[in-house]
């Protein structure tokens, strides 16, 4: 372990020496994109105003409505020092409690919340009420210099743990089942959006069905399908399809139209494991549906691993969230699309079953399992509660009114449709949402940024606020999508705007986060086709950890089960750039849709792209860059790059470590590489950061480098900087055998200081309990402070932080079936091994119904 510790001082010192942020730590930032720039040091933050060091501990949330907080937070001020009996020189503090209030810009994909505009509303220092107008006035001198920088997990943890899950929107959803196919053999699912509508394609008497994602042709009363490179033909889209080596040149012309075009996805680059298995000859069923569908595969006849405490057994042969019940006569469970259906056999009937209805066994199950990523579709769980939480909080940005535009079109003249139960209409005839309020007032949305116009032919400016009867749009309408949407504020020319993940789909229904909201709608289909918001036949799949949190995100290509395109609809249609989610976290905030606008748009994060075909997923950071997507040069931070599917990230000034484990992406702001496939990182870990503001490496709970025999940062806590003194010196390791977190030198990465409610500060020392802060900065032990919340915030910064010292590689659970360890549901990523269950097939004794 030593030697992973000087390993990790050599490469971070090297990291902060080489960073060219440093040399321009105190060049004062000139462009409005900095604003959302930050204090991101490890809490607590200290500083030095007008001689008088001051001590910031990590902010406690009170309330979070929108884009506004209010919290407070334990402050120190260092009023001299002194020597006690044994010669030793301490320091003599007034310790207090601040309330503020402030502006947040959150960001998902670091997890971080900056707080902005920050006003001291009032102060508390019970030892020093002499002083407190000085220190208040010096607290607010702090929020003049810089923004500050929570940790977005222990801010959710809060909301989750506190009084504000009664405040969770419930929506009325349909639950009604879709069709579930299971199929024990390779198959494809080929998704129609309804009766399928053909329209002539100009190359011959080839026809072209218009509904659907898939390149399904027509001619000569044959159906023809391509997918990665391979052709079926049949008689009847229900099949039977057999495979082809090459259909008429008429077909291929046309199919080579389609592609040109983006009106299809035929899988044209898939993966190596995919190509093999394709060339070996394993070619799949090709299963063609119109109405909505779930294909569940299974490799063979379903294995089965008993579930340790409970009478429930799970599939491992699959991808999916299959459970059989031995207490119930071995009911079958499915959860799809954060609903669970159940059947006494894979043939079915399939019957919605309401989460509080499920067996308890299901409550019970293992946070080490792996299957423990279902806890977050079982009400009640822990893990249910802060998922509601986690798909409430908005991801925001600031736009720049000038700069932003809005360009639509339709298929002919517009044409509009009654909003049931509202006295809206919205046009059906354009892949943007567009909505009539009055004959002279038009509203759309295009990637999170609202607009209006005095007619539906525009022209378009950013809207800087929405009318309220536009968040009346009911479940049933294939708009309720936009009332995620929202405009925070305005000033001059910029606008703050954010959306909430409901407008990616995922809603909040009867104590669980369900995707889509069941019901379906008639699409538009003329010269082209603009389908609905569908709920089933995309693997979608939840999950829920302490170390990722929650995240949702698309099996594409998931073995051979699902419909290998994304949706089709609002945020996710009309982007050249493509999505790349993944099951594995993250997957709302690695989509931030505001990237899209580029950097001369979007104030308050970076760019970021993202192309699943290639699976590289990037971002450039604000402030002064040079952007890795345009070419753009600038001061400060610069650009990194990820491939999703090699794992490796690389960077420079602005570098980063991303996990596709979890999903996350965190900075590293000095240089980063990681490969996620050895475990081998540098700068990375989570929350570990050379930052570029004040010219240091920083600890968050985290790593600064990682080997396969644990995880430590060694030297980081030296570096100097702009912002202030660093706060501890020496190394922490984390060691992958015992699981134990070690401390050198004078190093602390946990903040246990905790302003109360009651205005004073209490310390929670692990082995002693509660301490109240007294006279001079001394602590005296007292009885759990219970009617002042800091209980609930020591366990929402503690739960906040699991995810930031532990090794992930012994956890499974974001691990769908028993698959190769690499396998993550992304695009095309077929891996064709699968594990036995320990169950070999079949119950003993008992047997089941397929």
């Amino acid at each position: 372990m030593q030697a992973v510790r000087w390993s990790c001082l050599v490469l971070v010192l090297g990291l902060v020496m080489n960073d060219p942020g440093q040399a321009q730590q105190n060049t004062p930032a000139t462009s409005s994109s900095s604003q959302a720039t930050g204090d991101s040091r490890a809490w607590p933050h200290s500083f030095d105003i007008d001689g008088t060091h001051l001590v910031l501990h990590h902010p406690q949330l009170e309330s979070w409505n929108g884009n506004q907080l209010k919290g407070r937070l334990a402050v120190s001020v260092k009023t001299g020092t002194q020597v006690d009996a044994d010669g030793k020189s301490h320091d003599v503090l007034d310790y207090g409690v601040a309330w503020f209030t402030a502006r947040t810009v959150v960001d998902k994909t670091l997890r971080q919340v900056t707080l902005s505009n920050v006003t001291i509303d009032k102060v508390s220092f019970p030892t020093a009420t002499d002083q407190q107008a000085r220190y208040q006035s010096l607290l607010q001198n702090i929020s003049r210099r810089g923004n500050q920088v929570a940790d977005l997990d222990t801010m959710e943890a809060s909301l989750a743990i506190s009084r504000a899950q009664g405040e969770v929107k419930n929506v009325a959803v349909s639950n009604d089942p879709p069709q579930i196919i299971f199929s024990f053999k390779p198959a494809l699912l080929v998704l129609i959006d309804g009766t399928p509508v053909t329209r002539p394609t100009g190359k011959g008497g080839v026809t072209r069905i218009v509904n659907t994602r898939s390149l399904l042709l027509q001619d000569n009363g044959h159906y023809y399908f391509l997918f990665a490179s391979h052709w079926m033909r049949s008689a009847a889209l229900d099949g039977p399809w057999t495979p082809m080596k090459a259909p008429p040149s008429s077909v291929l012309q046309a199919a080579e139209a389609a592609e040109k075009a983006k009106q299809v996805d035929t899988l044209d680059n898939p993966s190596d494991a995919l190509k093999q298995a394709l060339a070996s000859g394993q070619l799949p069923d090709i299963v063609v549906r119109t109405q909505p569908s779930e294909l569940i595969m299974v490799d063979g006849d379903p294995q089965f691993e008993a579930i340790p405490g409970t009478q429930l057994a799970y599939v491992t042969n699959t991808s999916e969230d299959v459970f059989v019940d031995q207490t119930q006569d071995s009911t079958w469970y499915v959860l799809i699309s954060g609903r669970w259906f159940t059947a006494n056999s894979t043939n079915g009937p399939w019957r919605y079953v309401a989460g509080k209805e499920l067996p308890a066994d299901f409550a019970k199950i293992p946070t080490d399992s792996p299957k423990s990523a279902v806890l977050a579709s079982v009400p009640g769980t822990p893990e249910a509660r802060e998922s509601l939480i986690a798909n409430s909080i908005p991801q925001t940005a600031t736009v720049n009114t000038r700069s932003t535009q809005l360009h639509l079109s339709y298929d002919g003249p517009p044409q509009f449709k009654p909003i049931d139960g509202t006295s809206l209409s919205y046009a059906w005839n354009t892949p943007v949402p567009v909505i009539r309020v009055s004959p002279d007032a038009y509203y759309a949305v295009q990637n999170g940024v609202w607009f209006t116009a005095a007619t539906a032919n525009g022209p378009w400016s950013v809207a800087l606020d929405v009318p309220s009867v536009i968040y009346s749009i009911p479940p049933n309408s294939p708009l309720h999508y936009v009332t995620y949407v929202y405009v925070y504020g305005h000033a001059d020319d910029q606008v703050y705007v954010g959306y909430s993940p409901g407008y990616y789909g995922t809603v909040s229904s009867d104590g669980v986060v369900v995707y889509g909201t069941g019901y379906g709608c008639n699409s538009w289909v003329g010269d082209v086709w603009y389908g609905c918001p569908a709920t089933y036949g995309f693997d979608v799949s939840f999950g829920w950890t302490p170390w990722a949190g929650w995240a949702f995100g698309y099996a594409w290509g998931a073995a051979w089960a699902s419909a290998w395109y994304g949706p089709w609809w609002g945020p996710w249609g009309n982007w050249d750039g493509g999505f790349y989610p993944g099951y594995w976290g993250g997957a709302i905030s690695a989509a931030n849709v505001y990237g899209r606008w580029g950097n001369s748009v979007v104030a308050g994060r970076g760019a970021a792209w993202s192309n699943p075909w290639t699976g590289n997923y990037g971002e450039a950071g604000r402030g002064g860059y040079y952007n890795t997507a345009t070419g753009g040069h600038g001061y400060g931070y610069a650009g990194r790059n990820t491939n999703a599917y090699t794992g490796i990230t690389t960077g420079q000034a602005g570098g980063v470590r991303y996990n596709p484990q979890t999903g996350r992406v965190v900075a590293g702001q000095g240089g980063a590489a990681v490969n996620p496939y050895t475990g081998n990182a540098v700068a990375g870990g989570q929350h570990t950061a050379v930052n570029t503001n004040t010219g240091r490496v920083t600890q968050a709970g985290g790593v600064a480098g990682r080997t396969n025999e644990g995880a430590g940062a060694a030297g980081a806590f030296n570096t100097q900087g702009a912002g202030g003194d660093a706060h501890g010196a020496g190394y922490a390791n984390y060691n992958r055998e015992t699981g134990q977190v070690n401390h050198g030198g004078v190093v602390n990465t946990d903040d246990h200081v905790y302003a109360g409610h009651d205005g004073n500060v209490y310390r929670y020392d692990p082995g002693q309990g509660w301490q109240k802060a007294g006279q001079g900065g001394n602590f005296d032990h007292v009885a759990t402070p219970d009617s002042v919340n800091t209980e609930q915030d020591r366990m929402a910064r503690d739960r906040g932080g699991d995810g930031q010292s532990f090794d992930r590689s012994q956890h499974q659970q974001f691990d769908r079936g028993n698959y190769d360890n690499r396998f993550h549901g992304q695009m095309g990523g077929f891996r064709p091994s699968f594990g036995g269950g320990h169950f070999g097939g079949g119950f003993h004794g008992g047997g089941f119904r397929r």
